[in-house]
């Protein structure tokens, strides 16, 4: 009995896995079409975003900030942000307007979710592996000192992002005030992420609020891995770990009663 569970679930799991293939296959036509650049735009929007933000940092600020080279503060920080703000941004109302396809009984409301998630973050990788290569060519910036711990923090703000707009996306079935606030939340959170401010530039009686926002010890892994020993970090891996874990816990929760909630156009 327990290995016909196993291939059952093994079984089960190449098909919504199959769903969720056709499913971003057909989100990138709707999305980008064939026209120009075609689903290449999933990886040149954000790379154009971090591009206008790089040059007009440079600008303004000059090539160091805090005695650290400007151009890596910026891209492993707006290029993460991006991550954040669009990846939520597509989770919000993701469910209604592709609730036809619900009819088909191998699609599941977390498959419309996984899609158009698996696209934001295909899209941010690319982007910033791009970035990187190119800057790294022009001799703009150095190797890193800790690539696995970049990694790390990458796989968490991933996580968390993921988590956060699962939430966000059904509670957003639930009631459209959701779409009408995420806005000027998405505004605030970019000073308070931990984008362009280090924990170790805050004030130390703030310093574990601070860092008490799990963006904040996703970005600090990022930077830790990246400058090394030249900078001091603040970041705790349980903490960020559990706030994803009970995020995500708390978001398919909401999903599985989304459907009761739902609103066929």
């Amino acid at each position: 009995m327990p290995k016909g569970w196993v291939a059952m679930f093994f079984q089960c799991l190449a098909v919504q896995s199959r769903v969720i293939g056709a499913l971003i296959l057909r989100e990138l036509h709707t999305r980008y079409g064939r026209d120009n650049l075609g689903f290449l735009w999933m990886m040149a929007e954000p790379l154009m975003f971090a591009t206008g933000v790089l040059i007009l940092w440079r600008a303004l600020r000059g090539p160091y900030d805090h005695d650290l080279p400007l151009i890596p503060l910026v891209l492993f920080g707006y290029l993460p942000l991006l991550l954040f703000r669009h990846i939520v941004a597509r989770a919000i109302l993701c469910i209604r307007p592709n609730a036809g396809l619900l009819y088909h009984r191998q699609v599941t409301l977390l498959d419309l979710f996984l899609s158009r998630m698996a696209i934001e973050i295909a899209g941010n990788i690319l982007a910033f592996t791009l970035a990187f290569t190119v800057l790294y060519a022009l001799d703009l910036i150095e190797w890193p000192a800790n690539l696995p711990l970049i990694y790390l923090g990458y796989f968490y703000m991933v996580w968390f992002s993921v988590a956060v707009a699962s939430v966000a996306g059904a509670l957003s079935e639930r009631s459209e005030l959701v779409e009408k606030l995420w806005t000027p939340i998405s505004y605030i959170m970019i000073p308070l992420s931990g984008a362009y401010i280090m924990a170790a530039w805050v004030p130390q009686g703030y310093r574990d609020l601070y860092v008490s926002l799990p963006t904040v010890s996703a970005y600090e892994m990022m930077r830790g891995g990246y400058f090394g020993d030249r900078i001091e970090t603040f970041w705790s891996q349980p903490y960020i770990a559990a706030c994803s874990a009970v995020t995500t816990l708390l978001g398919l929760y909401l999903f599985r009663q989304a459907r009761r909630y739902l609103v066929l156009e």
